[in-house]
């Protein structure tokens, strides 16, 4: 992995963090309007990314199962899935006004949450990510076989596909259901032209010496270099403005396409090229790329410690203002994560890994 796109991994959770934050406990008003899509679309295209750097090659493997990649996919995901369920289903429990559903529940705990147009689907609200990245990763092998010239034109024409559904839907249903919103921003089947940008921007990479982009990277100053680095994150910061402040259906997904590509490709580059930028190398501190690497449990645990804490100042500080819950629910939420990560979530993948390693075929992958 990248150093410095490891470190924007959680730069970029903690934009979600600060999304999901309220000012005022039940209030929508958050720390930072917003800026919970912008980190969601970051995610998705450097799934795309990161999956292909890493796996292009094996996909092609006369060996390569399809079977024990998904497995291992889902080793990653769903055990720490489960236990942020479980936690939900308790805290859920505690609310005499809030009824579990059991038939979405089961879809929750198969990662199924994604396709279906139900409020009561959502559960550890954040997981609806998990189950559009396991219809991604199923589709990769696939996906990532077609030349760069295909893919392009199919993300394309999909994209205008996606456009031209998502526009006729109803704004909601009869029930009050915002359908036009969970079409463009939870539909799998939607999200999937990022996962495929991430696929894009790779073999981009793989041709920056060919297209002279290394060479022209290297020919840069130190100072040029800083700038072209911080284009991108100026480029996040307009279009979420745009989006603030115009808010059409749809464009808090679309409208981040371009700045996460442009975003992972300079930073890739920078990278490739062996002649970091200023804003790369600061982002390559060894602090930083380790909170990257346990940002999926930040991810996973946010949204739970923030509802747990907003209770509990509830009860003991009703009068408190954000500053100080917002201090304690990050530190409880890192420290969280760090734990989750050393003591959850890599010991239980490495022992479901070591059982998938002992029925596994000698020609699998």
């Amino acid at each position: 992995m990248i150093s410095s796109l490891q470190a924007l991994r959680f730069i970029f959770a903690l934009f979600i963090f600060a999304h999901h934050f309220p000012l005022r406990d039940g209030e929508p008003a958050a720390l930072l309007e917003g800026t919970g899509p912008m980190g969601v679309s970051f995610f998705l295209v450097l799934s795309g990314f990161v999956m292909s750097l890493g796996y292009a090659d094996k996909v092609r493997l006369p060996n390569f199962s399809w079977g024990d990649f998904m497995k291992k996919r889902l080793i990653r995901l769903w055990p720490l899935h489960i236990l942020c369920l479980l936690i939900w289903i308790v805290a859920a429990s505690r609310q005499s006004t809030f009824s579990i559903q059991p038939l979405p529940l089961l879809g929750n705990f198969f990662l199924l949450q994604s396709w279906i147009p139900m409020v009561e689907a959502k559960g550890n609200a954040v997981a609806w990510c998990l189950s559009d990245l396991i219809f991604f990763y199923a589709l990769f092998p696939w996906l990532v076989r077609l030349r760069a010239k295909q893919l392009v034109l199919g993300v394309l024409a999909y994209f205008g596909l996606v456009l031209a559904v998502g526009s006729a839907l109803p704004l909601e249903t009869s029930r009050g259901f915002l359908l036009r919103d969970w079409f463009f921003y939870f539909f799998p089947l939607s999200r999937l032209v990022e996962f495929c940008l991430g696929i894009v921007v790779y073999h981009m990479y793989c041709r920056a010496e060919a297209w002279h982009h290394v060479s022209w990277w290297k020919r840069l100053s130190p100072s040029s270099r800083a700038a072209v680095e911080l284009m991108p994150m100026l480029c996040f910061g307009g279009v979420l403005l745009l989006v603030n402040s115009y808010g059409i259906v749809g464009s808090n997904v679309y409208a981040y396409y371009l700045p996460s590509c442009l975003m992972i490709y300079i930073f890739a580059l920078s990278h490739k090229s062996g002649n970091q930028g200023a804003v790369s190398d600061a982002l390559s501190r060894p602090w930083l790329i380790y909170l990257g690497e346990i940002s999926f449990s930040f991810y996973m645990i946010h949204y739970l410690v923030i509802l747990i804490i907003n209770r509990v100042f509830s009860w003991v500080y009703p009068d408190e203002g954000w500053a100080l819950r917002l201090v304690v629910t990050l530190g409880i939420t890192i420290v969280g994560s760090i734990l989750v990560n050393k003591y959850f979530e890599r010991p239980v993948a490495e022992l479901l890994s070591r059982g998938r390693a002992k029925g596994k075929s000698p020609i699998s992958s």
